[in-house]
């Protein structure tokens, strides 16, 4: 019954079981990663209290003086495997992106540049869009755990799951590397 039920799901292609774009991570991607990019921009968007923006700008301050390519890319790969816990990780993922727009709406506030400009900006910076891909690949992972999951093939899913640390790993660390290459020049 089960199975019948699991092939009622898939299709077949070749004599193997081919499963739904949306139940893997790859077709889950682009999904996550526009979720993402849009919880970030209206959040962006929503205005907060000067005092807390003041507030949030000191603490963005003292964090960008504390920064280096190691701590960046540690940061990101924490967040990034939080991301990828079924459910919670996507979950997740839109309250990190949130937390991010409201950080440009503090910066927006106290600089008084309009929040989408400084969003659009930020979203063009080549280190900032491969941890977007990264937090996308990560939170459509957490999607594609919890289908395997639900679907009883979570043992096969965990390579799929080794995979996407190795490329989140591989574009955390390009986009580190970006970020401090684009502050030295800046200095």
């Amino acid at each position: 019954m089960v199975i019948e039920k699991q092939e009622a799901d898939y299709r077949r292609q070749g004599g193997e079981v081919q499963l739904l774009p949306l139940h893997t991570k790859w077709g889950l991607f682009p999904i996550t990663v526009l979720i993402f990019s849009l919880t970030f921009i209206l959040s962006s968007m929503i205005p907060i209290e000067k005092s807390l923006a003041e507030e949030i700008m000191v603490s963005l301050k003292e964090q960008f003086l504390n920064s280096n390519l190691i701590v960046v890319f540690l940061n990101n790969l924490l967040l990034s495997l939080v991301m990828m816990i079924p459910v919670f990780g996507f979950v997740f993922s839109i309250f990190s992106s949130s937390l991010n727009g409201t950080a440009i709406s503090a910066i927006s506030i106290v600089t008084g540049s309009p929040p989408l400009h400084i969003a659009i900006k930020l979203l063009s910076n080549p280190g900032v869009i491969l941890e977007i891909l990264a937090f996308g690949l990560a939170s459509a992972q957490s999607l594609a755990g919890f289908f395997a999951i639900v679907e009883k093939r979570f043992r096969r899913e965990l390579k799929e799951y080794l995979t996407t640390i190795v490329v989140v790993i591989g574009l955390l660390l390009i986009s580190a590397l970006l970020e401090m290459f684009f502050q030295t020049i800046s200095s």
